[in-house]
């Protein structure tokens, strides 16, 4: 107790001047327990004696001052738990005071805070500063560097084209030989690394098709091969593949013989032409890959093309016979043999380009290796005549009208049927073979075919009908179009 208190409660007993007591005095938790402990009740009764929560007389006779209500509660509950007790209330709320001055004087922060600027009306907002905007582009800096070396990581794991082996056809093999050439698939371009028994290394090239090839020697015994595929761009190297082959041990009985496996046969793989397939190119390209060390094109003519195509936007129709003038592109060559070629293979690929009439060609390609029979392969192929075009133009005088037909390959034009054509009109018509032109004013229509001016249709007969082909000038048709 203070020496504050003594003297207010000595003044309320009327002894002013009682000697003062220098003990300093319980907190005020502690002397709530006291009394309440004298009074020899315990905390459930005291809750139900004076309506104060168990939780808050505990935190009371704590101390713990935190867990109570704001200051106007915990004045009412001091002051009715004092007078429960018996207490003076006024001496608990004064020494309640002095306690609540001390905490916050030991909690005190010394420094001041910095003064905070004003905030504008409407709200706060958000400032960007140029060492924002740096900051940023740094942050997306890195983030594009650590994509793209990602990326570039990725590219160089997964870019790399597996080797493959395609001769032999087994990774463990028997083969009776000094020597065999290996054959496989890779990337295009990609560089071959064998690596023999002996250690020594055979290297090679593939192709733009990713085919390779290479001779190794082989001795008695197991030899064991390791082929690996370098990309050229990237320079990373494909799984290793390993190969086994095993050369058989000569018979250790006298006289006995050993019977070597037979060689693989030739084998030839054609990438052009296409069998069936149609062109109006006559200059064909005959390519592919082979096993074999040459090979040769023999052609044979099988007749004229199955269908001709009709005009452009015209339905299909056979051509008339009766406008079929001699020397027509679909008449059979001479003879039956075609372009023919005999071509030495060094890299396992071929490609020869010949020449073919108008018709059906049956071409037979023939590989050859030595001491192996040959294998022979034959595709079949269309070569027809390019469509043609005719620009047909008026050149009457203002005024005058001429009539005029054309049919493309045997069939009518649409809108040039016969009817009048005035000055200065043209059309623009395709057929795979021929033109048959009727006009009553023959004098008066130009032609152009194909993009070659062809003049006037005829300047000595007035009318008729005349036979239009590439190569020639119009001619006489013997019936009317």
């Amino acid at each position: 107790m203070t020496a504050r208190h003594q003297l207010r409660l000595g003044k309320r007993l009327g002894r002013e001047r009682t000697p003062i007591d220098s003990t300093p005095a319980p907190p005020v938790g502690e002397t709530l327990q006291l009394a309440r402990e004298r009074k020899g009740v315990d905390l459930y009764r005291a809750e139900r004696d004076t309506k104060i929560r168990l939780h808050y007389l505990a935190a009371l006779e704590d101390g713990d001052w935190e867990e109570l209500p704001a200051p106007v509660y915990t004045k009412g509950f001091l002051r009715n738990y004092a007078i429960y007790l018996g207490l003076e209330p006024d001496e608990i709320l004064d020494r309640w005071r002095d306690e609540m001055e001390q905490m916050r004087s030991a909690t005190r922060v010394a420094v001041a805070p910095p003064p905070m600027p004003l905030a504008e009306p409407g709200g706060r907002r958000l400032t960007v500063s140029p060492a924002m905007i740096i900051a940023g582009l740094v942050v997306v800096a890195i983030i594009a560097f650590v994509g793209y070396i990602g990326v570039q990581l990725l590219r160089f794991a997964t870019d790399v084209t597996p080797v493959a082996l395609t001769y032999p056809g087994n990774v463990y093999s028997q083969i009776d030989a000094q020597e065999i050439t290996l054959q496989g698939t890779a990337g295009r371009g990609a560089v071959i690394r064998i690596t023999g028994p002996d250690g020594q290394t055979y290297n090679t090239t593939a192709d733009q098709n990713g085919a390779w090839n290479r001779d190794v020697p082989l001795s008695r015994g197991q030899n064991n091969f390791t082929v690996i595929a370098t990309d050229p761009v990237t320079s990373s190297d494909s799984k290793p593949l390993d190969l086994t082959i095993v050369v058989p041990l000569p018979s250790a009985s006298p006289g006995a013989t050993t019977t070597a496996a037979p060689p693989p046969p030739i084998t030839t793989t054609l990438f052009s032409p296409t069998s069936g397939s149609t062109t109006t190119n006559p200059q064909v390209t005959i390519s592919g890959q082979t096993s074999g060390t040459r090979i040769t094109i023999a052609s044979t003519y099988e007749g004229v093309p199955e269908a001709t195509p009709a005009p452009s936007g015209l339905p299909v129709q056979s051509p008339s016979p009766s406008v079929e003038p001699s020397g027509s592109p679909l008449a059979s060559p001479s003879v039956p043999v075609g372009p023919s070629d005999d071509v030495t293979v060094a890299s396992g690929s071929f490609s020869e380009q010949l020449t073919y009439p108008v018709g059906h060609w049956r071409i037979t390609i023939t590989a050859y290796a030595s001491g192996l029979a040959p294998v022979a392969q034959d595709v079949e192929i269309q070569v027809e005549p390019p469509a043609v075009v005719v620009h047909i133009l008026g050149i009457l005088v203002a005024g005058n009208n001429a009539t005029l037909k054309v049919t493309a390959d045997g069939v009518t034009v649409p809108g040039i049927s016969g009817g009048p054509v005035s000055d200065q009109q043209s059309f623009t018509v395709t057929a795979a073979n021929q033109f048959c032109v009727r006009s009553n004013h023959a004098a008066k229509i130009s032609l152009t075919l194909d993009g070659t001016p062809l003049g006037l249709l005829n300047n000595s007969s007035p009318s008729g009908s005349w036979i239009v082909k590439p190569g020639q000038s119009p001619q006489p048709a013997s019936s009317p179009c």
